[in-house]
């Protein structure tokens, strides 16, 4: 695989397979671990929005810093995508076709979604295709609901990706 700035969602789901590959784990993750991580970052990006559930901080808006924790939530998303298809609840077509839901929806039709709705797809252990493609799609109407595209994540997730490659062997495993 060419390493190089992610240009499609298929693309993030091959670096983030060669990120965890390099990541030197103490056991083996679990879907349990990872649909946890997206639970965490997606607390993490609330606490970053004007609309944080802690009504009682003050704190300067940093639209970077909420991009930033935007994309964390799209890496264990990739990471959960990967570990689906790793443990066959995704055929390699269905999880090339995963691409199709990563874009930026404009539609006046389209409902908003809270960080509330993402992470109540998490409860269940449902993770067949249909399950992802609208935790996906659920996630793009969000993200542009923040007035972020999918080439502000595709920036993002490159930026973060390196960062956390050069993390390995030092603040990681």
């Amino acid at each position: 695989m060419e390493i190089k700035k992610p240009e499609n969602f298929n693309d993030i789901l091959e670096l983030q397979k060669l990120l965890d590959k390099s990541i030197h784990s103490t056991r083996p993750r679990t879907l349990e671990d990872i649909k946890k991580s997206i639970i965490a970052e997606c607390i993490e990006f609330d606490e970053e929005t004007p609309q944080s559930h802690k009504t009682w901080k003050t704190k300067p808006y940093d639209k970077a810093k909420e991009l930033e924790e935007l994309t964390d939530i799209w890496f264990f998303v990739a990471q959960l995508i990967n570990y689906c298809n790793d443990n066959s609840n995704l055929s390699i077509l269905q999880k090339e076709n995963l691409n199709r839901f990563f874009y930026d929806h404009t539609s006046s039709y389209t409902e908003s979604i809270s960080i509330l709705d993402i992470i109540f797809y998490l409860k269940g252990r449902r993770t067949d295709y249909d399950y992802i493609k609208f935790l996906i799609i659920d996630l793009m109407i969000l993200t542009n609901g923040y007035c972020y595209t999918k080439d502000d994540i595709l920036n993002c997730y490159w930026e973060k990706w390196q960062k956390n490659m050069s993390r390995i062997g030092k603040e990681w495993n």
